[in-house]
C-alpha cells in the first residue's frame, strides 16, 4: 500500500520555449522570450568569412501565432561605410528588416521589427546576414574591420491564441509531449490511486519513460499526485473503474488506453492506461510503448505486445560497437558540409556505455575522408582539418599532403585519377578514456585563401565536406570496466542501460512511497530511458520485504534514509558507510588502523576528514547517491539514491538536470549539501563485464606495481639459481678434467 499523496498543481509554463498554454481555447496570450532563452549560447558574433547565423524555434500545434514583434540590439564595426553595410534578418527565408550600421554609434537598438504571423511555420528558423565594406573598392573578408555582433538579450514577442484539438490516440504523443517546442523540459503530472501496488507503478514506470523518450534531450518531469491536476494535461494510471475519486472512467474490459477530457479543465485531456487490474495496466502501458502506431480513436482495447529480448548495448540511440559505423548513419549527410573559409564546427553525437577497455589503452580508430578546395583556392601548406572528441583536441589533417619526389609524385597522380582525385583521408584514435556516456566527434575547417589583401579576390562560395562513407568503429574495445563509479551513471545510466529495455534492472522503493518518492523515480527512469530511447518495459518493481524475488538484478533504491531500512542491511558488509537513525556514518578502522594512518598519503587522509565532517553535518535537506556490489548476487549493483529528508531526495534528482553539479557525481559516493557537490570514493571496488585471458595479466598488473616487483625479483630467482646452480657444475667438471 502507498501513502496518500496530494493533489498536483498546474504545470508552470517554462520560460525557455513557446510553450504550456495557460488559457482557455479562444484566448490569447503574449509571451517574449530572448534569444539566449530560444537557444543561443551567447552574442551572435559575424564577421566577414561567417556572416550568416540564427536559431531554431518552435510553435505548439494546439496555438497559432497572431502577431508577432522582434527586439534586437548589439554592436557594428565603426569602420564600416553605412551605405554599403547592413544586417539583414529574415524569418522562415521571408524579409523582416534591415540594421543599418551607424559610424558615429556603434552600438544599436533596441530596434523593433514586426514579424508576418504568414511567416511562422511549426519549426521557425530566425537568421542573421551580415554584408560589410569598410572600402569602396577592395575590401579583406578576413579583416578585423568587418564584424557585427547580435546580443543575446534581443527578444521575440509572440501573441498566441489557443486552438482546440481532437481526442484521438493516433496523436500520441501529443497533446501530453509537443515535439515542436524545440527546448522547453517536458512536465507531465502522473496521476496514481492510493495504495497503488508493483504493477501499477511499473505500468506508470513504462509509460512515464516512453514520455520522456519522446522529450530527448528537452529532458522530463513526472510530478506524481492521488488527485487528476486542476488545470492542463495529465498520464493517469488505473487498475479498475473506480481507481481514481472524483473521474469517470470509461468501461475496461482489459487493457485500455483513452484519451479523456479533464473534469476541471475543457481544454485539458487526460491520458488514461488501464484495465481491470495492475497486470492490465502494465500491458497498456507496453501496448503505449511499443505498438502506438496501430491506435485510433478516443478509446481503444489493447493487448500486451509480443516484445522479443533486447540483446546487450543494442540500444536504438547507442551507436554500434559490433561494426564500423559510417558519419552518414549518425547524421544527416547535409550536416556534414561546411561554407566559407571559416566555418563552423561539424559535430557528430553518439551515445555508448563507457566501459571500453582495450589493450594497453589503444586508441579506438576514425577513419576520416574529407574533401576540400584544391590549392588554387586555398593556401594548402597552412589549411588543416581539425579532429577532438568531447572539447579535446585529438590532431590536424593536412588539406593536401606534400607531393613525393619524381617518379613517385608521377605515379600518385595516376592512381589517384584512377580513384577519388579530390578525395583525401586521415585516421584519429579516441582514448577510450575520454568516452563517456553522450560524446561529440568534432571536425573543425580551418583553410586559409591564398592570397589575401584589399584588392585580391577571394571566392566567397568555398565549400568543403566530410564524406558520409567515413566511420568510427568501436569494435575494437571490450566491454569490461571496474565499478561502483557514479560518473557512469550519472552520464549514461550504466550499468542499468546495458539492456535498453531495463530486463536486469530493479526498482526497490519504499513500502509507502510517498508522491514525491515516486516522482523521482519516475524522473531518474525517464532520464536513463531518454538516454537509450527505449521505455523500461520490462522493469521490475519491488518493496524492501520483496527484495530477494529480484536478487538476481541490478538494484535502484529510492527513498530517504529513514524510509529505506533494507540499506541499512545491504551497506553492512559491503561498504564502511553505516546507517545510524537518519544519518550515514563512516565505520572506524580497527586496531591496526592508528599504525595504517602512518602510509595513508596526505591526500587521502584529508579526502576522509572531510568526509567524516561531511557526514556529522550534512546540512538540512542533504541528498545522497550510493554505488556499491549487491550483496544478493555477483557481479550485480546497487545505487541508491536517498537524502536525510523527502527533499534531499528530490534535490539530488534534479541535480541530474544542473549542468554545472553533473558532471561532479563520481567515485561511490556523492553528497549533495546547500547546493553543492562533493564526491568521495570509499569502498571496495569490482569488476563486470569481460576480456579474453591474454588480458588478465595487464589489467591485474597494470595498477600493482609492487606485485609486478616482486614478480619480476621472483622471475630473476627462478632464472638466475639454476643458472648458477649450472655454471658452478660446469666450472668443477672442467677443472676436474684439468688435473
Amino acid at each position: 500500500a502507498a501513502a496518500p499523496v496530494a493533489p498536483a498543481p498546474a504545470a508552470p509554463a517554462s520560460p525557455y520555449a513557446f510553450g504550456a498554454p495557460t488559457g482557455a481555447v479562444g484566448s490569447s496570450r503574449i509571451e517574449t522570450r530572448s534569444l539566449r532563452q530560444l537557444g543561443l549560447a551567447g552574442p551572435m558574433q559575424l564577421r566577414g568569412t561567417s556572416d550568416l547565423q540564427g536559431l531554431l524555434f518552435g510553435i505548439r500545434a494546439d496555438e497559432v501565432v497572431t502577431a508577432a514583434k522582434l527586439t534586437i540590439q548589439g554592436a557594428t564595426s565603426p569602420a564600416l561605410i553605412p551605405e554599403l553595410s547592413q544586417v539583414a534578418v529574415t524569418l522562415n527565408d521571408q524579409f523582416v528588416g534591415t540594421v543599418a550600421p551607424d559610424k558615429a554609434r556603434p552600438a544599436f537598438g533596441p530596434i523593433e521589427f514586426p514579424m508576418n504571423p504568414v511567416f511562422f511555420a511549426d519549426a521557425n528558423r530566425l537568421n542573421f546576414r551580415f554584408t560589410g565594406r569598410y572600402a569602396i573598392e577592395c575590401n579583406d573578408p578576413l579583416s578585423g574591420l568587418l564584424w557585427s555582433t547580435v546580443s543575446d538579450l534581443s527578444t521575440v514577442q509572440l501573441t498566441l491564441e489557443r486552438l482546440p484539438l481532437p481526442r484521438d490516440l493516433a496523436r500520441l504523443p501529443e497533446p501530453f509531449f509537443d515535439p515542436r517546442v524545440l527546448r522547453e523540459p517536458l512536465n507531465l503530472p502522473v496521476v496514481l490511486p492510493e495504495g497503488a501496488g508493483n504493477d501499477v507503478v511499473r505500468a506508470a514506470a513504462i509509460a512515464s519513460s516512453w514520455f520522456a523518450v519522446q522529450a530527448d534531450y528537452r529532458g522530463a518531469i513526472f510530478p506524481v499526485s492521488s488527485g487528476v491536476p486542476a488545470r492542463g494535461n495529465a498520464v493517469v494510471i488505473a487498475a479498475g473503474p473506480d481507481a481514481v475519486p472524483g473521474l469517470t472512467l470509461p468501461r475496461m474490459d482489459g487493457p485500455t488506453l483513452a484519451v479523456v477530457p479533464n473534469p476541471g479543465d475543457p481544454d485539458g485531456l487526460l491520458l488514461v492506461v488501464g484495465g481491470r487490474n495492475g497486470a492490465d495496466a502494465a500491458a497498456a502501458a507496453q501496448a503505449l510503448a511499443v505498438g502506438r502506431q496501430a491506435l485510433s480513436g478516443e478509446i481503444a482495447m489493447v493487448q500486451a505486445p509480443d516484445m522479443p529480448p533486447r540483446q546487450p548495448y543494442d540500444a536504438p540511440r547507442w551507436v554500434r560497437s559490433d561494426r564500423p559505423v559510417k558519419f552518414g548513419e549518425l547524421v544527416d549527410p547535409s550536416e556534414l558540409q561546411s561554407y566559407g573559409f571559416a566555418p563552423g564546427t561539424i559535430a557528430l553525437p553518439f551515445r555508448t556505455a563507457p566501459d571500453l577497455y582495450t589493450w594497453r589503452d589503444r586508441a579506438l580508430p576514425v577513419d576520416v575522408f574529407y574533401r576540400a578546395p584544391p590549392g588554387p583556392i586555398t593556401d594548402v601548406a597552412v589549411s588543416r582539418l581539425d579532429a577532438g572528441l568531447n572539447n579535446v583536441y585529438l590532431r590536424s589533417f593536412p588539406l593536401r599532403e606534400a607531393e613525393p619526389g619524381w617518379p613517385w609524385n608521377w605515379i600518385a597522380r595516376r592512381v589517384r585519377a584512377a580513384s577519388l582525385a579530390d578525395r583525401s583521408e586521415g585516421q584519429v584514435g579516441l582514448p577510450p578514456y575520454l568516452i563517456f556516456g553522450q560524446n561529440e566527434l568534432q571536425l573543425r575547417f580551418d583553410m586559409r585563401p591564398l592570397n589575401r589583401g584589399d584588392c585580391v579576390s577571394i571566392p566567397g562560395d568555398v565549400r568543403a565536406s566530410i564524406d558520409p562513407d567515413s566511420t568510427l568503429d568501436l569494435s575494437r574495445g571490450y566491454r569490461f570496466t571496474e565499478m561502483p563509479n557514479l560518473a557512469f551513471f550519472a552520464g549514461s545510466g550504466f550499468p542499468y542501460t546495458r539492456l535498453a529495455d531495463f530486463a536486469e534492472t530493479a526498482a526497490v522503493l519504499p513500502e509507502r512511497p510517498t508522491g514525491s518518492e515516486l516522482s523521482a523515480f519516475l524522473t531518474l527512469l525517464g532520464r536513463l530511458s531518454a538516454n537509450v530511447g527505449h521505455a523500461a518495459t520490462r522493469i521490475a518493481i519491488a518493496r524492501p520485504s520483496g527484495i530477494q524475488e529480484v536478487a538476481n538484478r541490478d538494484l535502484m533504491l529510492i527513498g530517504a534514509i529513514t524510509r529505506q531500512p533494507v540499506l541499512a542491511d545491504m551497506l553492512r558488509d559491503r561498504s564502511p558507510l553505516q546507517i545510524d537513525g537518519n544519518r550515514v556514518t563512516l565505520a572506524l578502522g580497527d586496531a591496526l588502523g592508528g599504525f595504517r594512518n602512518l602510509f595513508i598519503g596526505d591526500d587521502e587522509r584529508q579526502q576522509r576528514d572531510q568526509l567524516q565532517a561531511t557526514l556529522a553535518a550534512p546540512g538540512a535537506g542533504s541528498g545522497m547517491l550510493l554505488g556499491f556490489q549487491s550483496p544478493l548476487s555477483a557481479k550485480r549493483s546497487v545505487v541508491a539514491l536517498t537524502g536525510s529528508s523527502p527533499q534531499g531526495v528530490e534535490a539530488m534528482v534534479a541535480a541530474f538536470r544542473d549542468t554545472d553539479l553533473l558532471p561532479r557525481i563520481q567515485g561511490d559516493l556523492a553528497i549533495l549539501s546547500n547546493g553543492r557537490m562533493t564526491s568521495y570514493k570509499v569502498g571496495r571496488n569490482y569488476t563486470v563485464g569481460f576480456i579474453p585471458p591474454w588480458l588478465w595479466p595487464q589489467y591485474y598488473l597494470g595498477a600493482r606495481p609492487d606485485t609486478l616487483l616482486l614478480m619480476v625479483l621472483v622471475a630473476a630467482l627462478l632464472v638466475g639459481m639454476p643458472g648458477y646452480w649450472l655454471m658452478r657444475r660446469r666450472a668443477a667438471r672442467r677443472l676436474r678434467t684439468r688435473t
